[in-house]
């Protein structure tokens, strides 16, 4: 029995070991080989196509019920105006006053998108009998709702389609553009590592590819259908940069979404998917290159720009200094002049007369005509000297 125990709790020893050192190769698997960050890169760019499939799944479920109710409302209507025409003319009335009223009111009637679908495929039959709300045109809504482009070809219509499109759209867009950011971000890692430290190359290259993209797809998109390279062109651009005016939409949809069994094949979807998420992607992998390559150089430039001001301060003040020195010596040269001129003038102008007890007195020739002896005090001496005098004879003399 104990026996048995003991070979138990090796084999139990043996097993864990087992594990953990299968636990430490796959560590090592994913640490060598990078395989966390994929793994957490495919994990979003996964949820963002389910998102995009189910929420296409989830409005087509809403909205083609309505979409089937309106058709029925608007055949019926139309019906109710072709009556009336006919109707009015059987009454002889002014045929040019019936016409003019039967337009005015087809006019109105064709302003809903719905009721001008129903009149182009099921009512003319002219074009090829289509739903609007079909799983390729519900995907190019979701997709063209989270990336977010809105093209407006097609839109939701029912309460419950609108309620669930506001908050589809509030999870759906920061989950895209977080998938585009981090996609864009790990592909410009990868061209970092690629390149090194040099990152103007990859920045001129990306460059290049997005202003090349928009023309290679609108060349595609100007061989497949009837509308102009220009137009292409430019539906590409406001694509792709996420502006989305609509304005090109409906037409390059009504050539291009037809079924097959029309003259023109159906609009691969996926490639339309494809082409906008790529452009997406594009755009942020070009704007995330050159932003860091700009602010490289501008930081670049403002650490020059610090040390040249350094350098202008250091070169100021060496300035200021030797200005000052300059000034100091020319100054004790001036001075020097000066008193060299002050002692010729002393020799040869001023004259010296020698007292008796060997002081001499100077008397400056420009001041002969000032007295430098107090009046006052002669007179008052005189005044004692002599007894006549009186003040009054003082100060009239």
């Amino acid at each position: 029995m104990t026996v048995s125990m003991d070979e138990n709790s090796k084999i139990q020893m043996l097993s864990a070991a087992s594990k953990d050192k299968k636990a430490a190769t796959d560590r090592s698997l994913i640490e060598k080989y990078h395989l966390g960050p994929l793994a957490l890169h495919t994990g979003l760019v996964l949820s963002c196509v389910t998102y995009a499939v189910g929420g296409a799944y989830l409005f087509l479920a809403i909205e083609r019920p309505e979409e089937m109710k309106r058709r029925e409302r608007a055949i019926l209507e139309f019906q109710d105006l072709k009556d009336q025409f006919v109707g009015n003319i059987s009454f002889r009335l002014d045929p040019e006053r019936n016409l003019e009223i039967y337009t005015k009111k087809l006019m109105y009637f064709l302003e809903d998108a719905h009721n001008a679908h129903t009149f182009e495929h099921f009512i003319v039959q002219t074009g090829i009998p289509k739903d609007m709300w079909t799983f390729s045109s519900a995907l190019v809504f979701t997709t063209t709702t989270v990336i977010p482009v809105g093209y407006g070809y097609i839109f939701p219509v029912s309460a419950y389609g609108r309620i669930c499109l506001v908050a589809y759209a509030l999870l759906g867009i920061p989950l895209t553009l977080v998938t585009m950011a981090d996609t864009g971000k790990f592909a410009a890692q990868l061209v970092t590592r690629w390149f090194g430290e040099n990152m103007a190359i990859p920045a001129a290259i990306f460059v290049c590819l997005l202003f090349a993209y928009p023309l290679i797809v609108g060349y595609i998109l100007c061989s497949t259908s009837n509308i102009t390279f220009l137009d292409s062109v430019y539906f590409s651009l406001t694509s792709i940069f996420t502006i989305g005016f609509g304005d090109l939409t409906v037409r390059l949809f009504l050539k291009l979404q037809l079924s097959f069994a029309g003259f023109q094949p159906d609009m691969n979807v996926i490639h339309m998917v494809v082409f906008l998420a790529v452009g997406v992607i594009l755009v942020t992998i070009t704007l995330d290159i050159v932003a860091a390559e700009m602010i490289d150089r501008v930081h670049y430039m403002g650490r020059h720009v610090g040390k040249a001001k350094q350098l202008a301060g250091k070169m100021f003040q060496l300035a200021q200094s030797l200005n000052m020195k300059q000034g100091l010596v020319s100054g004790v040269g001036q001075l020097h002049a000066l008193a060299r001129f002050g002692m010729l003038v002393g020799k040869d102008d001023v004259e010296k007369e020698v007292t008796e007890d060997g002081v001499i007195a100077f008397s400056p020739d420009v001041m002969d005509g000032l007295d430098f002896v107090d009046t006052l005090s002669i007179y008052s001496r005189r005044s004692r000297h002599s007894a006549g005098n009186s003040a009054r004879n003082l100060f009239l003399s």
